[in-house]
């Protein structure tokens, strides 16, 4: 089975480099125009792009040939300068040559610009269920005033690491204050994020969440080298004990972003009516100049 699949990718990576060959046009790359009436294509021919990739005719033709060669992460840059890959295409590119893509920090000041907005529209529809989005590194993007009231979020004093979900479940007393069962709660959380760490240990910035956690937290040292591993799964119960409105029961759902993969949105329902009134009944026990994040 492990063959034939390797057999389709090949097929379906050889189409798709001459489907995006034959659609870069020469004047793209900088290639002359006066050619081009000798070209039985209005595309790239095979040893321009080999060339332009900085790889050899032989080996280029190939990869078009759908034969079982290594491609090298350099080689699936080169290739996409020269083909001039969207963001998507070049993700699919190395899906096709069977490569990990490389992380993309999902922090950067131009996705922000544009994403956060959007999310929180999202997760203020939500009136009265809690909601946040998170990324690849579990920092909190948006969340709405459902979640700061049911999990204590301080969002005017949320900065730098302190807006990282698994630090604030470890070292905020406030949010860790909120769950009746914590030490239950934190190690599904935990278990987790652990199963997202394994796919990006390369990052310099879970790896610093970790080792100031091993530190300054002796719970999370504990949990930690349980090595509990679970991924995101819907229907996780939590229970919560809000100050004014009591017991309060929640299962969490995840949705992940079509074209963001990193970022999650979690929400979080109510388990039966009871929990949901008590949910609704949240908006009397909120101080009138509670503002948004």
């Amino acid at each position: 089975m492990r063959l034939m699949n390797d057999e389709l990718r090949r097929k379906e990576l050889a189409e798709f480099l001459k489907n995006r060959r034959n659609r870069t046009r020469p004047e793209q790359v900088g290639l002359s125009n006066n050619s081009n009436s000798h070209r039985r294509t209005k595309g790239l021919r095979r040893e321009e792009v080999a060339v332009l990739s900085g790889i050899s005719v032989p080996w280029y033709t190939s990869l078009e040939q759908g034969r079982d060669v290594r491609v090298s992460d350099s080689v699936i840059e080169s290739l996409a300068r020269t083909l001039k890959l969207s963001r998507d295409e070049r993700v699919h590119l190395y899906v096709l040559a069977d490569r990990k893509i490389p992380l993309e920090s999902v922090s950067d000041v131009s996705y922000l610009q544009i994403s956060t907005p959007v999310l929180q529209r999202i997760v203020d529809q939500y009136i009265h269920l809690p909601a946040y989005a998170i990324d690849g590194q579990w920092n909190l993007l948006v969340w709405n005033q459902t979640a700061i009231e049911v999990f204590g979020l301080q969002s005017n004093k949320m900065k730098n690491c302190s807006r990282n979900l698994i630090w604030l479940m470890f070292n905020d007393p406030v949010v860790r204050g909120r769950y009746a069962d914590w030490e239950d709660s934190a190690r599904k959380l935990l278990a987790t994020f652990r199963y997202t760490f394994a796919r990006r240990m390369e990052d310099p910035y879970i790896s610093e969440i970790i080792a100031k956690l091993l530190e300054v937290n002796e719970d999370f040292k504990t949990i930690w080298e349980l090595h509990d591993v679970e991924c995101f799964r819907d229907d996780n119960h939590f229970k919560i004990q809000h100050p004014s409105a009591g017991e309060i029961n929640v299962r969490s759902n995840t949705f992940y972003s079509g074209e963001y993969d990193a970022v999650t949105l979690v929400l979080y329902r109510p388990e039966d009516d009871l929990d949901e009134k008590n949910l609704i009944n949240l908006g009397a026990f909120r101080p009138k100049n509670s503002l948004n994040p």
